[in-house]
């Protein structure tokens, strides 16, 4: 397990150093960085991760389109990705203005509780085309990471 390539992609360097860190602290020596979507979709062709640690929010490629174009390549396809989902909020949002009007009145219609109030995995399942492996609120709590990620990769 810890000889697997791990690929971080966010653009808060000092996520990249924390997560790498914790990594590192458990045994991985194969931790590579990207700053953005685009990078790390070239820093996948060079390194060929096995495990992906992609956020959500970034600039020039947000983590969303570069999970959407992942999966739709066949080579990449199956590579475990771990969303960090430290936009709760910003979600919510975007669903609100996404969905709009038309799920708000199905929700009143229907009289479900869904939309703003669902958790932050089940808004952003309606961004991605794909269910990644798992989700990651940030601040991330060491203990919670390593167990996600000895998770992911046992494939249990």
């Amino acid at each position: 397990m810890t000889d697997t390539k791990v690929l971080i992609v966010d653009d808060e360097r000092e996520n990249v150093r924390y997560l790498t860190t914790i990594l590192e602290e458990n045994g991985f020596r194969q931790v590579y960085s990207a700053a953005n979507g685009e990078e790390g979709l070239q820093k996948i062709q060079e390194v060929n991760p096995g495990l992906i640690v992609l956020d959500i929010r970034m600039p020039r490629k947000s983590g969303i389109l570069m999970f959407n174009e992942l999966k739709k390549v066949e080579k990449f396809r199956d590579i475990p990705i771990i969303i960090l989902t430290g936009e709760g909020e910003f979600l919510k949002h975007l669903y609100k203005r996404v969905i709009g009007l038309p799920s708000l009145l199905r929700t009143f219609k229907d009289g479900q509780e869904s939309g703003p109030d669902q958790p932050e995995e089940e808004v952003l399942s309606k961004f991605i085309d794909a269910r990644p492996e798992a989700f990651l609120e940030k601040p991330i709590e060491p203990e919670a990471f390593m167990e996600t990620v000895r998770k992911v990769l046992s494939g249990s």
